[in-house]
């Protein structure tokens, strides 16, 4: 009887044993990317895996950069560099850290050549301490460096003490991160970049994204985005944030636009009106966008053709990428029609959604000699709706861990501009390497097209 039990015992478990080996097998190696493997390329290796940085956040700008050329004459070309942002598991202050091109050819529309790490730089608070904060999204613009994270917006310029007039503070990550690859410890040298101030960011604050409108030289159409995730039970949002799409998708968080200025410290256009100073003017939230959950990153990207016909001119947007991702399930990367999403037909005020106007979480203004907060009843939301069939133009379903997002203006055959958004990946580093099925330490990029049929 014993020996009955104990075969029996015996087999529950090697039944259990072969199950799970089974299910292993099939999680590591059973899964395919037939959209990845087909319409997405490696790009560049992402930095700082081995010394324990956890990738969050990418943007790009273009740098003067001296270079000698074969004649041995120095000249100043623009050569195109990524910054990713990146909190350490070692508990290390956060670091951005600095990839370029192998050659500055001063062509800003050229990606096809090879990218080296430049170095790294970590991060100050405006008060002098290292900043250890997630640094889920990063945007620059040459002039201003925003990175979010802990619901706020960290913004910082370029030192007064460091850079001279033609200098910013994209020009002076560079120049730092270089000095710490080549170990240039020479005198009493500053390796991090000092916020200079921040702000409330009316949400999480979890990515960021900047959009620079290539058809024009000025500010007058970049915006920056600041948006939030939502996942249920451990990363809840404001319940004003839920909303219900026109086709009945549940959408759970909110990202918001902004106009961008160089009028003051924050690099964006303020909020304005009776009661409000200099002291307590914030960024002016101009639209409001409700999103889908577990958005990690966005970005804006021109279809091919972007700017080729009369329609696409009056659609600048172009398209809306999406980033979603969380843990080991696979990441799912989706395309939706700019113009679709931001029509007329497509909003309505948040005051009709939540049945009061937007308030600015501690802005308050003094009227009449009462203070009150700060609202505005005019604002928008745009529904991101994947229930709508014409909105959604592509839904790619890629490896786990997919984070923030880029993009670059390209050109291509007949000199037509596309945009190609580049994605990066968390699952390369040490801290979920022994998990994942794919681990990725590249960037990969692709072209969004126009919806299939």
């Amino acid at each position: 009887m014993k020996h009955k039990k104990l075969f029996v015992s015996l087999t529950a478990v090697l039944t259990v044993a072969v199950f799970l080996a089974i299910f292993l097998m099939i999680w590591f190696f059973g899964d395919r990317y037939k959209d990845f493997d087909e319409k997405f390329t490696q790009e560049f290796e992402i930095p700082g895996l081995e010394d324990g940085a956890v990738p969050q956040g990418m943007t790009t700008y273009t740098v003067a950069t001296k270079v000698t050329g074969d004649d041995g004459k120095e000249e100043t070309v623009q050569k195109r560099y990524f910054f990713v942002s990146a909190y350490m598991s070692d508990g290390s202050p956060s670091r951005i850290y600095v990839i370029g091109a192998d050659k500055a050819d001063g062509k800003t529309d050229d990606i096809s050549h090879n990218y080296k790490t430049e170095g790294y730089v970590t991060l100050k608070t405006a008060d002098g301490k290292d900043f250890y904060g997630h640094c889920g999204g990063i945007a620059i613009n040459g002039s201003y460096l925003w990175v979010t994270g802990e619901s706020k917006v960290n913004v910082a310029k370029a030192s007064k003490d460091y850079s001279d007039a033609k200098k910013n503070v994209a020009q002076e990550i560079v120049e730092k991160a270089k000095r710490v690859k080549l170990n240039d410890t020479e005198g009493e040298y500053d390796f991090s970049v000092k916020f200079t101030t921040s702000f409330n960011a009316n949400c999480r604050a979890s990515f960021c994204y900047y959009f620079d409108d290539p058809r024009y030289s000025g500010l007058s159409y970049d915006r920056l985005y600041v948006g939030e995730f939502y996942r249920s039970g451990n990363y809840k949002t404001d319940e004003k944030h839920h909303v219900t799409t026109p086709n009945g998708y549940q959408n759970k968080a909110f990202m918001y636009e902004y106009n961008v200025s160089s009028a003051n410290d924050f690099g964006l256009t303020l909020i304005s009106g009776e009661g409000i100073t200099d002291e307590t003017a914030v960024p002016k939230i101009q639209k409001i966008f409700s999103l889908p959950e577990q958005v990690q990153g966005m970005a804006w990207s021109g279809r091919s053709g972007y700017g080729a016909t009369g329609s696409d001119e009056k659609n600048p947007a172009g398209t809306m990428v999406l980033s979603q991702s969380y843990g080991l399930a696979n990441s799912k990367i989706t395309c939706y029609d700019g113009k679709t999403l931001l029509a007329s037909a497509n909003r309505a005020t948040y005051s009709s959604i939540a049945g009061e106007s937007f308030e600015y979480d501690g802005v308050k203004r003094v009227i009449g000699g009462k203070e009150q907060p700060y609202t505005d009843k005019t604002l928008y939301v745009y529904y991101v709706d994947r229930n709508n069939e014409e909105m959604v133009l592509n839904d790619y379903s890629i490896p786990s861990m997919s984070e923030g997002l880029c993009a670059v203006t390209e050109t291509t055959s007949g000199n037509v501009a596309s945009k190609r958004v580049y994605v990066l990946f968390e699952s390369g580093s040490k801290k979920y390497r022994p998990f994942v099925r794919e681990k990725l330490t590249h960037v990969y990029s692709f072209i969004p097209r126009e919806k299939q049929n």
